[in-house]
């Protein structure tokens, strides 16, 4: 007796797609303090050309604009924005409004802003966009030569213009993240992260990590899938 067999068809076949494996190794640049100043150099360059372009904007309004916006931005270098900080800040700057319009009702904060005059000719945007630009491209260049990888086995610090490369064992490594200042992390994402290796006597602080949540991932998701795949290593037979 001969029995028929079917092949299965292709379409009630379950294709199952093959786990997304993490990357081999994760990359990690800290950044100065100077990045937080590319706010400054966006509006610098947007002024540059409202004003070589002749948009018929007031130098007066671009010159109030840019020292209100500069100065808002310096703020990030002079205050650790923590949350309970930032609360109490939005609270006080709720109430400054308030008291600005009910102040409005006599005409003294029109009159008060009516008397500032701050002017600034195309040149000096000019200067500002170009030098900040100019700043910021050394700092992007000079984070090709520094900065950390991640593995499977270690992590190198990567410094020097010659290729030095300095090491520690993830074997026992802990890992924190840290983010304590809440203006760094709206304007970058970023954060601090602090690895103890168990093969050095003090820890490996990385400050102002872009991106640190998506790091703390990648760095998580790397380590965790090397421990599964030595946890399931078969026995002896």
């Amino acid at each position: 007796m001969t029995e028929n067999t079917r092949e299965p068809s292709a379409a009630g076949t379950a294709i199952n797609p093959a786990p997304q494996r993490p990357a081999e190794s994760v990359i990690i640049r800290p950044w100065p303090k100077v990045v937080f100043l590319y706010p400054t150099f966006a509006l610098s360059t947007l002024f540059f050309l409202l004003s070589f372009l002749g948009m018929g904007i007031e130098a007066q309004t671009l010159g109030n604009a840019w020292m209100l916006g500069f100065m808002l931005n310096i703020l990030v270098f002079s205050f650790d924005f923590s949350r309970i900080w930032s609360i109490v800040l939005v609270f006080a700057f709720a109430l400054l409004i308030v008291l600005i319009f009910w102040l409005d009702l006599t005409g003294f904060v029109g009159d008060a802003l009516g008397k500032i005059h701050i002017t600034a000719n195309t040149a000096f945007y000019g200067f500002m966009s170009g030098g900040l630009g100019l700043l910021l491209l050394v700092v992007f260049a000079n984070s090709r030569f520094h900065y950390y990888e991640v593995n499977a086995r270690e992590i190198l610090h990567h410094h020097g213009y010659l290729g030095d490369v300095q090491r520690w064992s993830t074997e026992g490594l802990e890992m924190n993240k840290e983010i304590s200042d809440v203006a760094e992390y709206a304007l970058l994402r970023s954060g601090r992260l602090i690895f103890n290796p168990i093969t050095s006597k003090k820890a490996v602080v990385l400050d102002n990590v872009a991106n640190v949540n998506r790091i703390e991932k990648a760095i998580n998701d790397l380590l965790s899938h090397v421990a599964v795949r030595i946890n399931q290593r078969p026995g002896p037979g």
